[in-house]
This record gives structure tokens, sequence and C-alpha cells, in this order.
């Protein structure tokens, strides 16, 4: 099995398709949940609920990607521009978690400035609208989290950064898994949500304190409920192509 990024591709003689850095198909990827230390009616699920304005169509603790055997792990979208729609922030560090966006190459990048940038800076209300144009163009990318800015959160000081690629992510608090997945933790969910608001729309829902802490009631460790920072994005996700030979190619979606 081969993993490709899904593409346009023009009518030419011969075309040479995106290669996905490090992804595979997986067997399902065990995420810790816990219990919000938010109102009830703040957690993911009533996020998510209300978002679609279908109760149910999708269970946050079962339907993200990487919950199903074959999905990508890790995940990461490609395309030209990001537009990116604000849904909700819940934490209490709302003012100063920011959202950034980086090149995925397969290895863990540099925020620098250079193949990376802003989406969101922390002062922007739910409902903003964000359009990010790529320099570069054709882009294969993520995204990043900077768990209460320049200040740090518990167990992620300063410059410590949380990835959608949880490969890049420390494991557990310090360095050691504590509970799995033991070999990265999860900080942000995704949820394909096509069917509701479009073709090739996302759900990224991150958790601003490290979720490789222990999982405990307010205020200490972490409560893993993933509803810190939701935001929906319109771009290409990673699709599996299996090539049979080099004349059968498939891909799958596009713009």
């Amino acid at each position: 099995m081969r993993w490709l990024v899904p593409a346009m591709l023009a009518a030419s003689v011969c075309a040479a398709p995106l290669m996905a850095p490090q992804a595979h198909a997986a067997t399902p990827v065990p995420v810790q949940f816990g219990t919000t230390w938010d109102a009830p009616s703040q957690s993911l699920q009533n996020i998510v609920d209300a978002y679609l304005g279908v109760p149910g169509a999708i269970n946050v603790h079962t339907d993200f990607v990487g919950a199903h055997v074959g999905d990508l792990d890790p995940w990461f979208w490609v395309g030209r521009e990001i537009p990116a729609l604000l849904i909700t922030e819940v934490a209490g560090n709302a003012n100063n978690n920011t959202i950034g966006w980086y090149k995925e190459s397969g290895s863990k990048p540099v925020i620098d400035g250079i193949d990376d940038g802003l989406v969101f800076n922390g002062s922007q209300s739910d409902g903003a609208n964000v359009l990010v144009t790529f320099p570069a163009g054709l882009t294969k990318f993520g995204f990043y989290m900077n768990p209460n800015g320049p200040l740090g959160a518990p167990n992620a000081p300063e410059p410590e950064l949380f990835w959608t690629n949880r490969f890049f992510n420390d494991k557990g608090p310090a360095g050691a898994a504590i509970h799995a997945p033991y070999d990265g933790d999860v900080q942000a969910l995704v949820f394909d949500v096509s069917k509701w608001k479009g073709a090739n729309t996302w759900l990224v829902c991150f958790e601003d304190v490290d979720s490789g802490a222990p999982i405990t009631s307010c205020c200490s460790g972490t409560d893993n409920d993933f509803n810190d920072l939701v935001f929906e994005v319109t771009a290409l996700g990673a699709t599996p192509a299996k090539t049979l030979t080099f004349g059968q190619l498939k891909l799958k979606g596009g713009y």
C-alpha cells in the first residue's frame, strides 16, 4: 500500500504525485479522553453537535481521523491556501493561544518564519475568518499551537509547541509516556465534516494542555477534552491510494 496526497492532475503525458511524508496505514490511535473541566455544555461533543446542527452525527470519541484501521497516521493536508474559520475557544488562555501552519516534510520543523506562519494570533473571536496563501504554491502542511503563547503552559514551557502531527509532540508530560499512545501525544483531533459542510472540509480540535500528563479532575494534569480551540479548514486531506503498476496510479479527490 502506498500513500499519496490527492492533487489536481493536469492533462499531460506524465505527472508525478506528491508523496506523503512518513504516512502509513495504522491501527487505531488510542486517544485517552477525560472529563472536561469546563461546563458540560462546552464539551467537545456539544460543540460539534451545535456546529453541525445534527446532534450525534459525529461521535467525537470514535470518529476522529486515526480512530479506524487504515487511517493515515500522521495526518496532513495539501493546498495552495488555507481558508480557516474559528469556531470556538473555550480555554482560559484563549487570548494567548496561537495557531500556525507549517510545511510538512516528515521532519519536525523549526518555526522561524520560513515555511510556516500564523493563522490565528489569539486576538480573534468566534466566527473569525482567515485566508492564508502559501508562498511556495501547492504545499503539504499541518498545524501547530503555541499554548498560552510566550507565557508557556503546564508541562509545555516556552518554546514547546503542540502539533497536528503527533510524532512531533513529546511523550508524556516530560519525555516519557505514562499512558497511551506511547509513541507521541495526540494534541489535536481532526474530523472530516465534508458531508455536512462541503467537500474537503475538516474540523481541527486542539487540547491546550499537555495531553500526555495524568488525566485528572480540575485542575492539575490534563482533562483531555480537546475543546480548547476548534476551527474549520478547507483543504485536501491526505488520501490512501493503492498503486498496482506504474500505469495504474490512482489519485482520489482534487481541486
